[in-house]
Protein backbone atom coordinates (compact mmCIF):
# COMPACT_ATOMS: atom_id res chain seq x y z
CA UNK A 1 0.00 0.00 0.00
CA UNK A 2 2.86 2.63 1.11
CA UNK A 3 4.32 2.09 -2.46
CA UNK A 4 1.11 2.48 -4.40
CA UNK A 5 0.77 6.31 -2.28
CA UNK A 6 4.20 7.27 -3.16
CA UNK A 7 3.40 6.37 -7.21
CA UNK A 8 0.11 8.02 -6.66
CA UNK A 9 1.67 10.97 -5.35
CA UNK A 10 4.75 11.13 -7.72
CA UNK A 11 2.45 10.83 -10.62
CA UNK A 12 -0.36 13.38 -9.94
CA UNK A 13 -0.64 15.73 -7.28
CA UNK A 14 2.87 17.67 -8.82
CA UNK A 15 0.96 18.60 -12.00
CA UNK A 16 -2.88 18.74 -10.54
CA UNK A 17 -4.03 16.33 -13.72
CA UNK A 18 -6.17 13.67 -13.42
CA UNK A 19 -4.65 10.41 -13.01
CA UNK A 20 -7.43 8.07 -12.83
CA UNK A 21 -7.13 7.20 -16.62
CA UNK A 22 -3.77 5.34 -15.67
CA UNK A 23 -4.43 4.65 -11.71
CA UNK A 24 -7.14 2.60 -11.91
CA UNK A 25 -6.90 0.97 -15.58
CA UNK A 26 -9.32 -2.28 -15.03
CA UNK A 27 -11.90 -0.37 -13.50
CA UNK A 28 -12.61 2.23 -16.20
CA UNK A 29 -10.59 1.06 -19.32
CA UNK A 30 -10.46 -1.96 -21.42
CA UNK A 31 -6.95 -2.20 -23.42
CA UNK A 32 -7.70 -4.86 -26.03
CA UNK A 33 -10.13 -2.02 -27.25
CA UNK A 34 -10.06 -1.27 -31.14
CA UNK A 35 -8.81 1.59 -32.07
CA UNK A 36 -10.08 3.85 -35.43
CA UNK A 37 -8.35 7.13 -36.46
CA UNK A 38 -10.48 10.24 -37.55
CA UNK A 39 -8.78 12.87 -39.76
CA UNK A 40 -8.62 16.11 -37.68
CA UNK A 41 -7.90 20.18 -38.17
CA UNK A 42 -5.11 21.28 -36.78
CA UNK A 43 -6.01 24.56 -36.28
CA UNK A 44 -9.48 25.23 -36.05
CA UNK A 45 -9.70 28.84 -36.27
CA UNK A 46 -7.17 29.68 -39.05
CA UNK A 47 -8.64 29.02 -42.53
CA UNK A 48 -5.22 29.59 -43.62
CA UNK A 49 -4.24 26.57 -42.24
CA UNK A 50 -5.09 23.15 -43.93
CA UNK A 51 -2.42 21.07 -42.00
CA UNK A 52 -4.14 17.97 -40.45
CA UNK A 53 -3.31 14.77 -38.06
CA UNK A 54 -4.79 11.56 -37.00
CA UNK A 55 -6.55 11.32 -34.15
CA UNK A 56 -7.30 8.13 -32.11
CA UNK A 57 -11.11 7.16 -31.03
CA UNK A 58 -12.89 4.02 -29.67
CA UNK A 59 -16.69 3.12 -30.63
CA UNK A 60 -18.53 0.94 -28.19
CA UNK A 61 -21.82 0.12 -30.33
CA UNK A 62 -22.70 -3.20 -29.35
CA UNK A 63 -25.24 -2.22 -26.93
CA UNK A 64 -26.52 0.65 -29.39
CA UNK A 65 -30.25 0.62 -30.53
CA UNK A 66 -30.26 3.44 -33.44
CA UNK A 67 -33.79 3.92 -33.23
CA UNK A 68 -34.16 5.27 -29.70
CA UNK A 69 -30.33 5.30 -28.44
CA UNK A 70 -28.33 7.93 -27.38
CA UNK A 71 -25.16 8.74 -27.78
CA UNK A 72 -22.64 9.37 -25.30
CA UNK A 73 -19.07 11.67 -26.14
CA UNK A 74 -16.90 10.36 -23.75
CA UNK A 75 -13.97 12.82 -23.52
CA UNK A 76 -10.48 11.37 -22.75
CA UNK A 77 -8.04 13.86 -21.12
CA UNK A 78 -4.30 14.74 -20.60
CA UNK A 79 -3.11 11.06 -20.80
CA UNK A 80 -3.59 8.15 -23.50
CA UNK A 81 -7.08 7.12 -24.12
CA UNK A 82 -8.13 3.55 -23.98
CA UNK A 83 -11.64 2.02 -24.71
CA UNK A 84 -14.35 2.40 -21.60
CA UNK A 85 -14.37 -1.14 -19.81
CA UNK A 86 -17.63 -2.70 -19.54
CA UNK A 87 -18.38 -2.10 -16.59
CA UNK A 88 -17.66 1.99 -16.15
CA UNK A 89 -20.51 3.80 -15.66
CA UNK A 90 -20.46 5.61 -19.13
CA UNK A 91 -20.72 2.06 -20.30
CA UNK A 92 -23.41 0.88 -17.90
CA UNK A 93 -25.72 3.72 -18.71
CA UNK A 94 -25.46 2.98 -22.41
CA UNK A 95 -26.77 -0.59 -21.65
CA UNK A 96 -29.32 1.05 -19.30
CA UNK A 97 -30.13 3.40 -22.09
CA UNK A 98 -29.35 1.35 -25.45
CA UNK A 99 -26.66 3.68 -26.20
CA UNK A 100 -23.24 3.92 -28.03
CA UNK A 101 -19.96 5.06 -26.54
CA UNK A 102 -17.98 6.89 -28.42
CA UNK A 103 -14.28 7.69 -26.70
CA UNK A 104 -12.33 10.51 -28.12
CA UNK A 105 -8.27 10.74 -27.42
CA UNK A 106 -7.18 14.39 -26.41
CA UNK A 107 -4.83 16.20 -29.04
CA UNK A 108 -1.29 15.68 -28.18
CA UNK A 109 -1.63 13.06 -25.90
CA UNK A 110 -1.71 9.31 -26.93
CA UNK A 111 -1.44 8.67 -30.39
CA UNK A 112 -3.13 11.81 -31.23
CA UNK A 113 0.13 13.44 -32.09
CA UNK A 114 -0.18 16.76 -34.65
CA UNK A 115 3.53 17.43 -34.65
CA UNK A 116 6.79 15.52 -35.01
CA UNK A 117 7.84 16.58 -31.40
CA UNK A 118 7.12 18.49 -28.26
CA UNK A 119 9.04 21.79 -28.33
CA UNK A 120 7.66 24.74 -27.17
CA UNK A 121 6.57 25.89 -30.48
CA UNK A 122 4.84 22.88 -31.71
CA UNK A 123 2.73 23.21 -28.32
CA UNK A 124 0.80 26.24 -29.71
CA UNK A 125 -2.17 24.43 -30.72
CA UNK A 126 -2.45 22.45 -27.12
CA UNK A 127 -4.97 24.63 -25.75
CA UNK A 128 -8.77 23.74 -24.49
CA UNK A 129 -10.64 25.92 -27.59
CA UNK A 130 -8.67 23.64 -29.77
CA UNK A 131 -10.00 20.25 -28.29
CA UNK A 132 -13.44 21.40 -28.14
CA UNK A 133 -13.37 22.51 -31.33
CA UNK A 134 -12.03 18.65 -32.33
CA UNK A 135 -14.54 17.75 -30.27
CA UNK A 136 -17.53 19.52 -32.07
CA UNK A 137 -16.10 18.88 -35.72
CA UNK A 138 -15.89 14.94 -34.51
CA UNK A 139 -19.24 14.79 -32.77
CA UNK A 140 -20.83 16.26 -35.64
CA UNK A 141 -19.44 14.00 -38.52
CA UNK A 142 -20.52 11.20 -36.53
CA UNK A 143 -23.91 12.28 -36.39
CA UNK A 144 -23.88 13.17 -39.83
CA UNK A 145 -22.47 9.56 -40.52
CA UNK A 146 -25.17 7.37 -38.50
CA UNK A 147 -28.09 9.61 -39.89
CA UNK A 148 -26.85 8.23 -43.21
CA UNK A 149 -26.49 4.83 -42.25
CA UNK A 150 -29.13 4.20 -40.08
CA UNK A 151 -32.54 6.79 -41.62
CA UNK A 152 -32.63 8.23 -38.05
CA UNK A 153 -33.26 11.90 -37.06
CA UNK A 154 -29.82 13.99 -36.35
CA UNK A 155 -28.96 12.81 -32.54
CA UNK A 156 -27.10 15.46 -29.94
CA UNK A 157 -24.92 13.51 -27.59
CA UNK A 158 -24.27 13.67 -23.64
CA UNK A 159 -21.17 14.38 -23.18
CA UNK A 160 -19.04 12.77 -20.72
CA UNK A 161 -15.78 13.32 -18.59
CA UNK A 162 -13.77 13.76 -15.59
CA UNK A 163 -11.46 16.05 -14.02
CA UNK A 164 -9.97 18.41 -16.50
CA UNK A 165 -12.30 16.25 -19.29
CA UNK A 166 -15.07 17.18 -17.13
CA UNK A 167 -14.43 20.36 -17.49
CA UNK A 168 -14.63 19.97 -21.03
CA UNK A 169 -18.11 18.61 -21.00
CA UNK A 170 -19.45 21.19 -19.43
CA UNK A 171 -17.73 23.41 -21.86
CA UNK A 172 -18.64 22.04 -24.47
CA UNK A 173 -22.29 21.36 -23.39
CA UNK A 174 -22.25 25.55 -23.11
CA UNK A 175 -20.67 25.97 -26.25
CA UNK A 176 -22.16 23.93 -28.60
CA UNK A 177 -26.08 23.23 -27.31
CA UNK A 178 -26.64 22.02 -31.42
CA UNK A 179 -23.97 19.30 -30.73
CA UNK A 180 -24.24 18.17 -27.25
CA UNK A 181 -28.26 18.13 -25.21
CA UNK A 182 -26.51 16.69 -21.69
CA UNK A 183 -23.26 17.04 -20.03
CA UNK A 184 -22.29 14.67 -17.01
CA UNK A 185 -19.30 16.63 -15.77
CA UNK A 186 -17.40 14.48 -12.90
CA UNK A 187 -15.27 16.56 -10.62
CA UNK A 188 -15.55 19.13 -13.27
CA UNK A 189 -12.80 21.88 -12.59
CA UNK A 190 -14.44 24.71 -14.45
CA UNK A 191 -13.34 27.04 -12.95
CA UNK A 192 -9.99 28.28 -13.68
CA UNK A 193 -7.31 29.06 -10.42
CA UNK A 194 -4.17 30.56 -10.55
CA UNK A 195 -3.30 30.94 -6.57
CA UNK A 196 -5.15 27.26 -5.84
CA UNK A 197 -4.20 27.00 -2.39
CA UNK A 198 -7.91 25.67 -1.83
CA UNK A 199 -6.48 22.30 -3.11
CA UNK A 200 -3.91 22.20 -0.08
CA UNK A 201 -6.38 23.29 2.86
CA UNK A 202 -9.32 20.16 1.39
CA UNK A 203 -6.11 17.60 1.90
CA UNK A 204 -5.57 19.29 5.44
CA UNK A 205 -9.52 18.61 5.85
CA UNK A 206 -9.64 15.50 3.94
CA UNK A 207 -7.08 13.88 6.69
CA UNK A 208 -8.51 15.10 9.51
CA UNK A 209 -11.34 12.99 9.29
CA UNK A 210 -8.79 10.05 10.37
CA UNK A 211 -7.66 12.46 13.60
CA UNK A 212 -5.89 15.32 14.26
CA UNK A 213 -2.80 13.05 14.73
CA UNK A 214 -2.81 12.58 10.84
CA UNK A 215 -2.08 15.94 8.79
CA UNK A 216 -0.16 17.58 12.23
CA UNK A 217 2.23 14.92 12.12
CA UNK A 218 3.02 15.30 8.24
CA UNK A 219 3.09 19.10 9.34
CA UNK A 220 5.62 18.28 11.62
CA UNK A 221 7.61 15.98 9.34
CA UNK A 222 7.46 18.69 6.26
CA UNK A 223 8.57 21.32 8.85
CA UNK A 224 11.71 18.41 10.30
CA UNK A 225 13.28 19.01 6.62
CA UNK A 226 12.38 22.77 6.42
CA UNK A 227 14.82 23.56 9.48
CA UNK A 228 17.23 20.65 8.35
CA UNK A 229 17.57 22.92 4.89
CA UNK A 230 17.81 26.11 7.49
CA UNK A 231 20.65 24.96 9.07
CA UNK A 232 22.48 24.14 6.07
CA UNK A 233 22.17 20.14 5.88
CA UNK A 234 20.59 19.59 2.31
CA UNK A 235 23.82 17.59 1.50
CA UNK A 236 23.32 15.04 4.37
CA UNK A 237 19.67 14.85 4.32
CA UNK A 238 20.02 13.77 0.12
CA UNK A 239 22.86 11.22 0.49
CA UNK A 240 21.19 9.92 3.18
CA UNK A 241 17.96 9.18 1.06
CA UNK A 242 20.29 8.19 -1.43
CA UNK A 243 20.05 11.40 -3.93
CA UNK A 244 23.35 12.08 -6.15
CA UNK A 245 24.99 15.53 -5.79
CA UNK A 246 22.71 17.84 -7.82
CA UNK A 247 20.12 15.33 -8.20
CA UNK A 248 17.64 18.20 -6.09
CA UNK A 249 16.80 21.06 -4.55
CA UNK A 250 15.57 22.01 -1.14
CA UNK A 251 12.57 23.66 -2.85
CA UNK A 252 12.25 21.05 -5.39
CA UNK A 253 12.51 18.13 -2.72
CA UNK A 254 10.05 21.16 -0.94
CA UNK A 255 7.31 20.79 -3.39
CA UNK A 256 7.54 17.04 -3.60
CA UNK A 257 6.54 16.51 0.33
CA UNK A 258 3.55 18.56 -0.22
CA UNK A 259 2.20 16.03 -3.31
CA UNK A 260 2.95 12.86 -1.62
CA UNK A 261 -0.58 13.17 0.72
CA UNK A 262 -2.26 15.29 -2.55
CA UNK A 263 -1.78 12.26 -4.32
CA UNK A 264 -3.42 10.01 -2.35
CA UNK A 265 -5.89 11.90 -1.15
CA UNK A 266 -6.82 12.38 -4.22
CA UNK A 267 -7.31 9.23 -5.96
CA UNK A 268 -9.34 7.94 -2.86
CA UNK A 269 -6.28 6.59 -0.65
CA UNK A 270 -6.78 8.47 2.16
CA UNK A 271 -7.11 6.31 5.34
CA UNK A 272 -4.13 3.91 3.76
CA UNK A 273 -2.22 7.32 3.89
CA UNK A 274 -2.89 8.34 7.53
CA UNK A 275 -2.24 4.58 8.33
CA UNK A 276 1.32 5.12 6.87
CA UNK A 277 1.99 8.54 7.99
CA UNK A 278 1.13 6.96 11.64
CA UNK A 279 4.29 4.63 10.96
CA UNK A 280 6.14 7.64 10.02
CA UNK A 281 8.28 8.12 13.13
CA UNK A 282 8.78 11.29 14.79
CA UNK A 283 12.26 12.90 14.39
CA UNK A 284 13.85 13.62 10.98
CA UNK A 285 16.07 10.19 10.67
CA UNK A 286 12.87 8.72 10.87
CA UNK A 287 11.37 11.18 8.35
CA UNK A 288 14.27 10.43 5.86
CA UNK A 289 13.91 6.47 6.70
CA UNK A 290 10.48 7.06 5.74
CA UNK A 291 10.96 8.93 2.11
CA UNK A 292 14.26 6.27 1.36
CA UNK A 293 12.88 3.20 1.48
CA UNK A 294 9.57 3.93 -0.04
CA UNK A 295 11.70 5.32 -2.95
CA UNK A 296 13.97 2.14 -3.07
CA UNK A 297 11.48 -0.35 -2.30
CA UNK A 298 9.76 0.64 -5.89
CA UNK A 299 13.12 1.67 -7.55
CA UNK A 300 12.03 5.18 -8.52
CA UNK A 301 14.72 7.82 -10.36
CA UNK A 302 14.84 11.17 -9.02
CA UNK A 303 13.20 11.85 -12.47
CA UNK A 304 10.03 10.28 -11.69
CA UNK A 305 8.61 13.41 -10.07
CA UNK A 306 10.71 16.54 -10.48
CA UNK A 307 11.39 18.98 -13.34
CA UNK A 308 13.26 16.60 -15.32
CA UNK A 309 10.47 14.52 -16.88
CA UNK A 310 8.32 17.58 -18.27
CA UNK A 311 11.20 18.86 -20.74
CA UNK A 312 11.77 16.25 -23.14
CA UNK A 313 10.30 16.88 -26.71
CA UNK A 314 10.50 13.63 -27.35
CA UNK A 315 6.85 11.92 -28.40
CA UNK A 316 5.89 9.34 -26.17
CA UNK A 317 2.13 8.07 -25.99
CA UNK A 318 2.63 6.94 -22.43
CA UNK A 319 4.25 10.29 -21.45
CA UNK A 320 1.76 13.31 -20.18
CA UNK A 321 4.02 15.45 -18.14
CA UNK A 322 5.08 18.22 -20.74
CA UNK A 323 1.95 18.62 -22.22
CA UNK A 324 0.00 19.18 -19.13
CA UNK A 325 2.14 21.37 -18.12
CA UNK A 326 2.23 23.50 -20.80
CA UNK A 327 -1.85 23.19 -20.39
CA UNK A 328 -1.80 24.80 -16.87
CA UNK A 329 1.17 27.11 -17.65
CA UNK A 330 -0.63 28.54 -20.76
CA UNK A 331 -3.86 28.32 -19.58
CA UNK A 332 -5.86 26.65 -17.05
CA UNK A 333 -3.39 27.66 -13.71
CA UNK A 334 -4.18 25.37 -10.71
CA UNK A 335 -0.97 25.52 -9.39
CA UNK A 336 -1.11 24.09 -6.20
CA UNK A 337 0.40 26.43 -3.35
CA UNK A 338 0.20 26.55 0.27
CA UNK A 339 -3.44 26.70 2.68
CA UNK A 340 -4.34 30.08 3.46
CA UNK A 341 -7.26 28.81 5.44
CA UNK A 342 -5.95 25.64 7.23
CA UNK A 343 -3.03 24.42 8.37
CA UNK A 344 -0.73 24.21 5.49
CA UNK A 345 0.15 20.80 4.16
CA UNK A 346 2.67 21.87 2.15
CA UNK A 347 5.75 24.58 2.86
CA UNK A 348 5.05 28.02 2.46
CA UNK A 349 7.99 28.11 -0.18
CA UNK A 350 5.46 26.53 -2.48
CA UNK A 351 3.71 29.71 -3.89
CA UNK A 352 3.47 31.13 -7.43
CA UNK A 353 6.67 32.55 -7.44
CA UNK A 354 7.88 28.76 -7.09
CA UNK A 355 5.32 27.61 -10.50
CA UNK A 356 6.36 30.58 -12.07
CA UNK A 357 10.08 30.06 -12.22
CA UNK A 358 8.45 26.15 -12.59
CA UNK A 359 7.37 26.85 -16.21
CA UNK A 360 9.90 29.21 -17.50
CA UNK A 361 12.32 26.85 -17.12
CA UNK A 362 10.56 24.13 -18.92
CA UNK A 363 9.34 26.36 -21.93
CA UNK A 364 12.12 28.37 -22.02
CA UNK A 365 9.70 31.38 -22.08
CA UNK A 366 7.72 33.66 -20.25
CA UNK A 367 5.02 31.82 -19.77
CA UNK A 368 2.16 32.36 -17.17
CA UNK A 369 -1.44 32.02 -17.43
CA UNK A 370 -4.20 34.29 -17.35
CA UNK A 371 -7.10 32.54 -15.61
CA UNK A 372 -9.46 35.60 -15.66
CA UNK A 373 -9.09 35.99 -19.07
CA UNK A 374 -10.44 32.11 -19.37
CA UNK A 375 -13.00 32.28 -17.00
CA UNK A 376 -14.32 35.25 -18.67
CA UNK A 377 -14.68 33.40 -21.70
CA UNK A 378 -16.37 30.49 -19.85
CA UNK A 379 -17.83 31.72 -17.23
CA UNK A 380 -15.99 30.03 -14.34
CA UNK A 381 -18.26 28.18 -12.05
CA UNK A 382 -21.06 30.77 -13.13
CA UNK A 383 -21.38 29.24 -16.83
CA UNK A 384 -24.18 29.44 -18.24
CA UNK A 385 -26.33 26.74 -19.98
CA UNK A 386 -29.06 23.59 -19.04
CA UNK A 387 -28.96 19.88 -18.15
CA UNK A 388 -25.53 19.57 -16.89
CA UNK A 389 -24.76 17.41 -13.88
CA UNK A 390 -21.84 18.43 -11.82
CA UNK A 391 -20.51 15.42 -9.68
CA UNK A 392 -17.57 16.02 -6.90
CA UNK A 393 -16.19 13.71 -4.24
CA UNK A 394 -16.34 15.16 -1.15
CA UNK A 395 -12.63 14.11 0.26
CA UNK A 396 -11.76 15.61 -3.41
CA UNK A 397 -9.33 18.63 -3.60
CA UNK A 398 -10.60 19.27 -6.96
CA UNK A 399 -13.96 20.04 -5.45
CA UNK A 400 -13.07 23.69 -4.86
CA UNK A 401 -12.57 24.64 -8.32
CA UNK A 402 -16.20 22.63 -9.80
CA UNK A 403 -19.61 23.46 -8.94
CA UNK A 404 -20.99 22.06 -6.07
CA UNK A 405 -24.06 23.87 -5.48
CA UNK A 406 -25.81 26.00 -8.39
CA UNK A 407 -29.15 28.49 -8.67
CA UNK A 408 -29.65 27.17 -12.42
CA UNK A 409 -32.79 24.93 -12.12
CA UNK A 410 -31.37 22.61 -14.68
CA UNK A 411 -28.25 21.69 -13.19
CA UNK A 412 -27.82 19.01 -10.69
CA UNK A 413 -24.95 18.84 -8.27
CA UNK A 414 -23.70 16.20 -6.28
CA UNK A 415 -21.14 16.06 -3.33
CA UNK A 416 -20.70 12.31 -2.58
CA UNK A 417 -19.14 13.07 0.94
CA UNK A 418 -18.01 9.33 2.07
CA UNK A 419 -14.61 7.47 3.48
CA UNK A 420 -12.18 7.86 0.47
CA UNK A 421 -14.44 9.11 -2.35
CA UNK A 422 -12.61 11.90 -4.18
CA UNK A 423 -11.76 12.06 -7.60
CA UNK A 424 -14.02 11.17 -10.55
CA UNK A 425 -15.51 8.60 -8.17
CA UNK A 426 -18.99 8.01 -9.42
CA UNK A 427 -16.91 7.56 -12.77
CA UNK A 428 -15.58 4.22 -11.72
CA UNK A 429 -17.71 0.61 -12.30
CA UNK A 430 -19.92 -0.94 -9.97
CA UNK A 431 -18.59 -3.22 -6.59
CA UNK A 432 -20.12 -5.23 -3.78
CA UNK A 433 -17.69 -2.55 -1.48
CA UNK A 434 -19.51 0.60 -3.39
CA UNK A 435 -20.45 2.96 -0.42
CA UNK A 436 -24.53 3.32 -0.37
CA UNK A 437 -23.37 7.37 -1.27
CA UNK A 438 -21.94 5.99 -4.29
CA UNK A 439 -24.56 3.85 -5.16
CA UNK A 440 -27.08 6.16 -4.54
CA UNK A 441 -26.08 9.22 -6.80
CA UNK A 442 -25.37 6.95 -9.49
CA UNK A 443 -29.36 5.58 -9.29
CA UNK A 444 -30.06 9.33 -9.63
CA UNK A 445 -27.63 10.66 -12.19
CA UNK A 446 -29.68 7.67 -14.40
CA UNK A 447 -32.82 9.16 -13.15
CA UNK A 448 -32.31 12.54 -14.34
CA UNK A 449 -30.63 11.08 -18.08
CA UNK A 450 -33.29 9.02 -18.45
CA UNK A 451 -35.81 12.13 -18.28
CA UNK A 452 -33.36 14.34 -20.26
CA UNK A 453 -33.25 11.13 -23.17
CA UNK A 454 -37.02 10.63 -23.49
CA UNK A 455 -37.71 14.95 -23.88
CA UNK A 456 -34.66 14.59 -26.81
CA UNK A 457 -36.48 11.72 -28.39
CA UNK A 458 -39.93 13.31 -28.50
CA UNK A 459 -37.74 16.62 -30.11
CA UNK A 460 -36.47 14.51 -32.59
CA UNK A 461 -39.92 13.51 -33.53
CA UNK A 462 -38.89 9.44 -32.93
CA UNK A 463 -41.24 8.75 -29.68
CA UNK A 464 -44.56 10.34 -29.48
CA UNK A 465 -45.14 13.48 -27.52
CA UNK A 466 -47.94 14.50 -25.71
CA UNK A 467 -46.93 18.04 -25.35
CA UNK A 468 -45.42 18.92 -28.73
CA UNK A 469 -47.61 19.50 -32.01
CA UNK A 470 -46.23 17.39 -35.34
CA UNK A 471 -44.46 20.48 -37.29
CA UNK A 472 -42.86 21.51 -33.30
CA UNK A 473 -40.55 18.49 -34.08
CA UNK A 474 -37.05 18.96 -35.32
CA UNK A 475 -35.25 15.92 -36.28
CA UNK A 476 -32.96 17.71 -39.03
CA UNK A 477 -29.28 19.13 -38.58
CA UNK A 478 -30.58 22.80 -39.49
CA UNK A 479 -33.16 22.38 -36.90
CA UNK A 480 -31.21 20.86 -34.11
CA UNK A 481 -30.59 23.54 -32.32
CA UNK A 482 -34.38 24.77 -32.06
CA UNK A 483 -34.65 21.49 -29.42
CA UNK A 484 -33.31 24.16 -27.20
CA UNK A 485 -35.92 26.43 -26.69
CA UNK A 486 -38.62 23.70 -26.64
CA UNK A 487 -40.65 23.69 -23.56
Amino acid sequence: VFITLLVLALTSARLYQNKFEELRQAELFDSFGKAYEYTQKLDHFNPQNKETFAQRYFDIDKYWDPETGPLFLYICGEGICQQPADNSFVVNLAKKFNGRVVALEHRYYGYSQPKPDWSTENLQFLTPDQGLADLAQFATDKSREFTEQHGIPFRRWITVGGSYPGAMSAWFRAKYPHIAFASLASSAVVNAIKDYHQYDGQIYKSTLKSGEWCPNKYIELIKAFEQAFDEGKADEVFSKIGFRPGDVTPLDFLGFLGNFPAGAVQYGSRRALCSQISEAGDNLDDYINFIRNALNSHNLKIDDFFVGDSTSHTLDPYANMRQWTYQICSNLGYFQTYSRDTPAMRSEQINLDFWRDQCSKEFGVDIFPDTDHWNELYGGKDLVSSRIIFTNGGEDPWQHASVTETDNPTYHTFVIDCDDCAHCVDLYGDKPTDAPEITEARSQIADILEDWIAHELELEGVVFSTFLEHEAKYPTESKAALREFAK
